[in-house]
């Protein structure tokens, strides 16, 4: 590590700490990990079919496909502090409000839009924006390690909600990561995302405030680069959201038991642990799209082998290799926003590039609980979701070399 890197860290240490708790609990990372669990729960409480608890997780991503763009612009004015404390509030509030869903389907959608509306600053738009702030020589690392948050949301988010709704019932799951976001979550923010107000302007400082490097919106829809990192997100969520939130219920239906369930996920959230680390410390050192390359294609296996075995020691290895990609995707989202765009309307180019993201995250959950009804099983979505992480790859590895936004300011 070079010292201006060693600096960086030194001055930013508690940022990370709070944004990786802020993402690890934001809507890509408990709401997200967790979703499986309450899966057979609602069904029995219910008897609501998988495609339609599906469509819970269709909605909260609806709500960061519209609104993203929109906190994108505001955060470029007003800075991130603004928008992520009150959304970790918001956050909480839909938690309590999905505790109370039933008997009807309706207030379980309900629910979702509460949290879709509320706490939607929570996303990565949020945490990795303060981050890129602060950092530019350590960045990939420093990503990633902000980014173990969902690692760590993975690991021990299924197990610690699964002993919540075995204690107490499915309404008990969601109090508990309410009541997590408020004591935890909430104080870390407040601290760690000081400096991270309204950003100076000429007019509050008195002196012109430098321009930050990088395209405008309007210039970066017109490269193609905009358009292969949209695609290629949205292909890979699709399939990595599909495989983590249906991989439990997949589980269960080949007999095992929720608590061994809920265990073998916690492995996939060590992995995810291993590949933020991994891909942040590649991403400093090697091109994104070889490393892309790479570690988007390894939950490809990962499916194959859940498609032609169904042994327990399988299932453990097809979590492990699946959290490698879960560590690479958002990671390389962020790294490739600001490296080929620049900070200059981060904010607005990574919250339109996030609602691509949440489209496919959405989508994924819900078309593979149809496939599953249709044909009473998982192959067939096996068999697509290899397809479908090929085809992301393939795209993101297109991408060429990065601007070099310093050389351009010159000219």
């Amino acid at each position: 590590m070079t010292g201006t890197s060693a600096s960086e860290f030194r001055k930013s240490w508690l940022a990370i700490i709070a944004c990786a708790v802020g993402v690890g609990v934001g809507l890509t990372g408990l709401p997200f990990y967790t979703f499986g669990v309450f899966v057979n729960p609602l069904e029995e409480a219910f008897g609501w079919s998988r495609s339609e608890i599906m469509t819970g997780l269709l909605i909260v991503n609806g709500g960061t496909v519209f609104l993203s763009p929109l906190l994108g612009v505001l955060m470029d004015r007003f800075g991130v502090r603004v928008i992520a404390i009150p959304a970790l509030i918001g956050l909480a509030a839909g938690f309590f409000a999905l505790s109370f869903s039933g008997p009807g389907i309706l207030s379980f959608y309900l629910g979702w839009v509460v949290l879709a509306i509320l706490a939607s600053g929570t996303t990565p738009l949020s945490w990795t924006r303060a981050i890129s702030e602060r950092f530019d020589q350590a960045r990939g690392l420093a990503l990633g390690l902000t980014l173990l948050g969902t690692g760590v949301a993975s690991a021990l988010g299924p197990s610690l909600v699964q002993y919540a709704i075995s204690s107490g019932g499915w309404q008990a799951g969601y109090r508990a990561m309410g009541l997590f976001v408020l004591i935890i979550a909430l104080p870390l923010a407040l601290i760690g995302l000081r400096g991270t107000t309204k950003p100076k302007t000429e007019e509050a400082s008195g002196e012109a405030a430098p321009l930050k490097e990088g395209f405008t919106f309007g210039e970066a829809v017109t490269k193609p680069a905009f358009w292969l990192i949209i695609s290629g997100i949205c292909f890979v969520i699709f399939a990595q959201a599909s495989s983590t939130v249906h991989f439990i219920p997949l589980l269960r239906s080949r007999g095992i038991s929720a608590e061994t369930a809920a265990g073998i996920m916690g492995a996939l959230g060590i992995s995810v642990i291993i590949g933020r680390i991994v891909v942040g410390y590649l991403l400093d050192r090697f091109q994104a799209p070889k490393v892309a390359r790479v570690f988007l294609m390894v939950p490809a296996l990962s499916l194959l082998l859940l498609l032609t075995r169904d042994d327990l020691a399988s299932a453990w290895l097809a979590a492990i290799l699946l959290g490698l990609a879960a560590g690479a995707e958002v990671d390389l989202l962020a790294y490739l926003v600001g490296r080929y765009f620049g900070l200059r309307s981060y904010g607005l180019i990574y919250g339109v590039a996030l609602s691509g993201f949440a489209v496919g995250g959405g989508l994924g959950p819900m078309v593979t609980g149809m496939i599953y009804e249709a044909n009473n099983g998982y192959q067939t979505a096996l068999i697509g979701g290899i397809v479908i992480f090929a085809i992301g790859a393939g795209l993101i590895g297109c991408l060429g070399k990065y601007p070099d936004f310093a050389r351009q300011a010159k000219t």
